[in-house]
C-alpha cells in the first residue's frame, strides 16, 4: 500500500503543480495541451529525420568504401599495363638514346 499511496501523492502534487503553472502564465490548458502535443509530434518527427539521414549516411559510407575499392583495382591494373608497356618499349628507348648519342657525337 506504500507504493500505492506514493503514486497517489506524485500525481497529486504534479497536477497541483500543473495548475499552478497554467494560472500563473494565464494559459488555457486545452491550448497547453495541444501546443504539448504538437511538440511532442515535432519532436518524433525530428527523430524520425535523423534516423533516416542516418541510413543515408551509412549507405553512401558503404557506397564510398566500395567505389575506392573499386579505383584501387582499376589503378593497379593501369600500372600493370604500364608496367607491360614499359617493358616492350625500353629496348626502342635505349636504341633511339643511342642513336642520338652517335649523331651528337658524329656532330661534335
Amino acid at each position: 500500500m506504500g507504493l500505492g499511496r506514493f503514486m497517489a501523492g506524485v500525481g497529486l502534487a504534479a497536477g497541483v503543480g500543473l495548475a499552478t503553472y497554467l494560472t500563473l502564465t494565464q494559459q488555457d490548458p486545452r491550448t497547453w495541451g495541444r501546443k504539448v502535443q504538437h511538440s511532442v509530434q515535432q519532436t518524433t518527427q525530428q527523430l524520425d529525420d535523423i534516423r533516416q539521414a542516418k541510413a543515408r549516411v551509412a549507405t553512401n559510407a558503404r557506397k564510398l568504401s566500395d567505389a575506392i575499392e573499386d579505383g584501387t583495382q582499376t589503378l593497379n591494373a593501369i600500372q600493370t599495363q604500364i608496367d607491360k608497356f614499359q617493358f616492350k618499349v625500353a629496348p626502342r628507348v635505349t636504341a633511339i638514346e643511342a642513336t642520338l648519342a652517335r649523331l651528337e657525337a658524329h656532330e661534335s
